[in-house]
């Protein structure tokens, strides 16, 4: 009984360190990352954390700079400008593409991940307290 405990232990821990990321890549050739999309608020890649360029408010590659290239609601190449040429795009590891990560619910392309969807609705909010919205809205206890 007890090695069938620790068997589904470590299933259960391989599976939860196999989960994909989906990385953001921004610019006109999709050449600039610009964060991970689903990796937690400790991650120094993550969109979520108060200590990476990718998840402060002023960061240049940032999407949450709402002065920046891929934060504002003017650039051609931000998330929530509704009307960009270049909207970023969402990869896996193996550079498998997700669809663009934009507001635009009309674009053919826009990603249909459910975390792409939350952030475009709820930018505002998440910008009050991201780490802290992450936290409270997505991370699971185990």
């Amino acid at each position: 009984m007890k090695q069938l405990t620790i068997l589904f232990a470590l299933i259960a821990f391989i599976s939860l360190n196999a989960k994909a990321q989906f990385k953001i890549y921004g610019g006109k050739k999709h050449n600039q990352f610009l964060g991970c999309l689903n990796c937690g608020t400790e991650d120094l890649n993550s969109i979520w954390s108060s200590y990476s360029d990718y998840g402060i408010i002023h960061g240049a590659n940032s999407i949450w700079n709402s002065d920046g290239n891929y934060g504002s609601k003017t650039s051609n190449y931000s998330p929530f400008n509704e009307k960009a040429k270049y909207p970023p795009v969402i990869l896996d590891r193996s550079g498998k593409s997700y669809g663009h990560f934009t507001i635009n619910k009309k674009s053919p392309n826009r990603s249909l991940n459910g975390l792409v969807n939350d952030i475009c609705e709820k930018r505002e909010r998440i910008i009050k307290d991201i780490p802290g919205y992450y936290n409270s809205i997505y991370k699971k206890v185990y």
